[in-house]
This record gives structure tokens, C-alpha cells and sequence, in this order.
């Protein structure tokens, strides 16, 4: 007994193979116009979110408070989301390091907003500034040590 094979028609293979559209490369080139048009207004909405980050710490009295930590991870995310959309490389940097810290006080029940703040300082100032690489390696080396005086390792949130 035999089979009948019914093939069913692929129109979006079909039009794919006809000759046409753009491509791939000028695809990605228009799609990079098209994000840096949005530039302007979403370092606008960096300085907010940063301000959210301070606004959280300053609320939290002697000690900060899990809950508190898990909303700077959240404002952490959506700052790294804007941070990386527009390759500010430093800023990122720091907010991965901020993100780390927190994961790491969470993990650890630290309570400490000193190492919280000196981040939300690191970020104020870079996003203020343009600092030389050896400055911003710098930079960076100090926030490192934060994290290795609580004994926190830095992998969270590394890309």
C-alpha cells in the first residue's frame, strides 16, 4: 500500500530565494542609525536610573536591607541594558561591578552601603567625565579591591 506525500508550499522560502531587499550589511548599518538616534534621550534616561540607584541607598539607614539590594539589581539591569545599547564601556564596567557586589552581599548577608555608594560615585563621575584608560583602569582596580575586601567574587554580571 502506498503513501501519498502532500508538500506544502513555503512561501516565506520562496520569497526569500527571489532577488530583491537589502542586505545584510546595510541591514545592520540602518538598524545602528536607527539606535543612535535614540541616544540622546536614553542618556538622559541613564542619569534617572542612577539617581534611582541613589535614591534607594539613601533610604536604607545604617544598614541596606535585602529587599533594598534586590531593587539596586533590578535598577542595576536596566541601566546595564542602556549602558550596553550605546557602548558606554566604563559606565557599563561599573555597573557590572556594582551588579556583582550586590549578588555578592545578598549571598553573604552583608548589610554595608559604603561599598554601594563608593559604585554610584564611580558611575556619577564617569558619566560626568571622560577619563583617560589609565584612570579608568584605575578606576576600575579600586572597585575590584572592594569586592576582595568583603570576599566577594566578581562574575555575576561580567559579559
Amino acid at each position: 500500500m502506498g503513501h501519498k506525500v502532500f508538500r506544502i508550499r513555503n512561501k516565506l522560502g520562496e520569497r526569500l530565494s527571489l532577488p530583491g531587499g537589502i542586505t545584510r550589511e546595510r541591514a545592520v548599518q540602518e538598524a545602528g542609525r536607527r539606535v543612535e538616534t535614540l541616544r540622546l534621550p536614553y542618556e538622559d534616561a541613564i542619569a534617572v536610573e542612577i539617581a534611582r540607584l541613589e535614591r534607594i541607598v539613601a533610604a536604607t539607614g545604617a544598614g541596606i536591607a535585602a529587599r533594598q539590594l534586590a531593587q539596586l539589581l533590578d535598577g542595576t539591569g536596566r541601566l546595564l541594558t542602556l549602558t550596553g545599547t550605546f557602548g558606554f564601556v566604563l559606565l557599563d564596567a561599573v555597573g557590572k561591578s556594582l551588579c556583582d557586589l550586590c549578588v555578592g552581599m545578598l549571598e553573604k548577608s552583608i548589610a554595608a552601603t559604603a561599598p554601594i555608594e563608593v559604585h554610584l560615585n564611580a558611575m556619577r563621575l564617569v558619566r560626568k567625565m571622560e577619563l583617560s584608560e589609565a584612570e579608568a583602569e584605575e578606576m576600575l582596580a579600586e572597585l575590584a579591591r572592594i569586592h576582595a575586601y568583603y570576599g566577594l567574587e566578581r562574575k555575576t554580571c561580567e559579559a
